[in-house]
Formats: structure tokens, C-alpha cells, sequence
């Protein structure tokens, strides 16, 4: 489970500026493009998987569990979107680079929206040995990215726009928040902001918590319309957390 939570800090919305370093060296991807690799588009009914033809085992993998992924977030969110995501799975490290940018070429997983419209680049060298649970939770925070982004400014605080998109994506899963996330303690005294430092990684975690928080007292739908109606805002005031509630349940969950 402390994978699943390595996953989570490793995948960033673009829009955002969001990335989280992991005590990993930086990966290379070693092209795939040959005179026997082609582009292949494989078709789900909620979007396409485009990729070499020799990353067909990870392309076919993320194709399998589309649709399901987006039905996912699409049933929590409940809102009006297209309902429909484009993967790519660049064949090589350049390719990825001139999707992502060099700042962000080793994360797992990146939501993108440029001249081709919105899209979810994924990392095939860092993306390969996850799980198919670690594959679905790293697809359904991208797909929550994707559906909210219109309905999000840019000055939304990352605690909410990236603890939501975690708790939808861990959604369904049968994690304890213990579980989901392994860093927290229960002594919070205020919102999380080191999203960029030494200390994000627990940031995320703490973000994450937020939402399970907010859950216990509003209720699932509580959380969708918490998150819609402070997203949209040019500024959040701090204060719409309770933060002594917030330690106050962590307290309870975690001890």
C-alpha cells in the first residue's frame, strides 16, 4: 500500500504545476520506435489508448480498465463533461518530454490540455509495474483532472484541487486512510501549502485527509459539491476547513 501512495505522489495536473520527487533516480526511456515498433490506437468506449505497438501489454492494460475509470469519476462527480479520455503512451523519452516538459517527464502520470485538446500522458517506464489497482487510482486522479478542469481556476488551492482528485481516486478501494495515507500524524495545526518542498509528500497525504474529513461530516455528495463550489472561487478563504475538527478526526482514524 505504500506504493499506492508513492503512485499518488507522482502524478501531477499540468494545470496546476504540481510534481512530487521520489526517493528515485530519474528514468530514461529507451525509445521503442524501430522499423518493427508502430503507432497503434487502441479503442475503448470512453476514449482511446495511443502508444507503440511495442508498449501493446501496458496500452492494452490502461485500455481495459478505461472505461471503468472513467465511469468511476464520472459517477462521483456527477456533473455535465464529455465523459471521454485520450492516453498517450509515448514511445520514447524525447517524445514525452515534448508532451510534458522536461520538469515533469518522470512522474507516472500527467494530465495535459494543449492545441489537441485534454489528454492523459502516461510514463510506460513508471506506469508498467504498477498494479491494475495502482493502473486504475493513478488513471481515475488524472480523469478527475481532466473533468474538473473547466470548473477550476488556477488560483484554487492545491489542497483542494489535488486532495479531491486523490479522494476520488482512491474512491471504491477499501483503503483505510491509515492506509492510503502512511505519513500522517494527527497533530495539524493548519492547511497544507509545502506542495513544492521537503515536505509534500505528506502535504498530498494531508490534502487527501481533508476530503476524508469533509466526507465524514458532509457526506460523498457533500464533498463533489464542497469541492465545485470553492473550486470555481478566484480565492478560498482558510477558514472553510475547520482545522481543530480536522485533528479532531484524524485523532479518531489514526491516533
Amino acid at each position: 500500500m505504500k506504493h499506492l501512495r508513492t503512485l499518488l505522489a507522482v502524478t501531477v495536473a499540468m494545470t496546476f504545476l504540481l510534481g512530487v520527487s521520489v526517493a528515485l533516480r530519474p528514468v530514461e526511456l529507451q525509445p521503442t520506435a524501430t522499423t518493427h515498433c508502430n503507432e497503434a490506437v487502441l479503442t475503448a468506449a470512453s476514449g482511446t489508448v495511443s502508444s507503440s505497438s511495442c508498449d501493446g501489454a501496458l496500452a492494452s492494460r490502461v485500455s481495459g480498465l478505461l472505461d471503468s475509470s472513467v465511469r468511476d469519476v464520472a459517477d462521483i462527480l456527477d456533473i455535465s463533461w464529455v465523459r471521454r479520455v485520450d492516453v498517450v503512451v509515448p514511445a520514447s523519452d524525447t517524445e514525452l518530454v515534448s508532451l510534458v516538459g522536461p520538469a515533469f517527464a518522470d512522474m507516472a502520470g500527467v494530465a495535459i490540455r494543449d492545441g489537441s485538446g485534454q489528454r492523459v500522458i502516461i510514463n510506460r517506464v513508471r506506469a508498467s509495474t504498477l498494479s491494475d489497482v495502482e493502473l486504475s487510482v493513478l488513471l481515475r486522479h488524472e480523469i478527475t483532472h481532466v473533468a474538473t478542469r473547466d470548473l477550476t481556476t488556477d488560483s484554487a488551492p492545491l489542497w483542494l484541487v489535488e486532495g479531491f482528485a486523490d479522494w476520488v481516486a482512491f474512491h471504491g478501494t477499501g483503503l483505510s486512510l491509515r492506509q492510503a495515507a502512511p505519513l500522517l500524524k494527527s497533530d495539524v495545526s493548519a492547511l497544507p501549502v509545502d506542495f513544492g518542498g521537503s515536505g509534500r509528500d505528506l502535504a498530498y497525504q494531508q490534502a487527501y485527509s481533508i476530503m476524508v474529513y469533509l466526507q465524514s461530516r458532509l457526506g460523498e455528495r457533500g464533498v463533489v459539491d464542497f469541492f465545485l463550489r470553492h473550486a470555481s472561487l478566484s480565492a478560498v478563504d482558510a477558514g472553510v476547513i475547520d482545522v481543530a475538527g480536522w485533528r479532531e478526526f484524524l485523532k479518531t482514524s489514526i491516533g
